[in-house]
């Protein structure tokens, strides 16, 4: 009884796993975290093509007289479970309690890049926040 509603479950755990897959995206674009930024950025030598390639289309751009300004905006929520090291088995037959904890919070990454008139980064900030 026990092997078949290990078998059960198993199943359902890999059908879930499946239907919750990210979708595949192109690694070279959308990397847009702190490292990448600082490790690629370099001002008076990056390209507008170079940002293209690397972090995709911006989410707003902006033109004056001096250039253009790219502000790249990402945010979400990340939650993070944390359970004693009970398998699955065990938790079964404890009626499904866990001991564990989970928590959650909100995070916003924006990117500013400054292009000079010849599509070559001036300046760029990042704002990072977590709540």
């Amino acid at each position: 009884m026990i092997a078949r509603v290990i078998n059960v479950l198993g199943g359902a755990l890999l059908v879930a796993s499946i239907g919750c897959a990210p979708p595949a995206t192109d690694p070279n674009k959308g990397n847009l975290t702190l490292g990448a930024v600082q490790t690629r950025l370099e001002n008076g030598k990056t390209t507008k093509a170079q940002v293209l390639e690397w972090f995709g289309s911006p989410n707003i751009a902006t033109k004056d007289r001096n250039g253009e300004v790219w502000n790249y905006t990402r945010q979400g929520t990340a939650t993070e479970v944390s359970s004693s090291h009970v398998g699955a088995w065990m938790l079964i037959a404890s009626g499904g309690s866990s001991t564990g904890f989970s928590r959650s919070g909100s995070y916003s990454f924006d990117l500013l890049i400054r292009f000079d008139t010849h599509d070559v980064v001036v300046d760029y900030k990042v704002l990072q926040t977590a709540f």
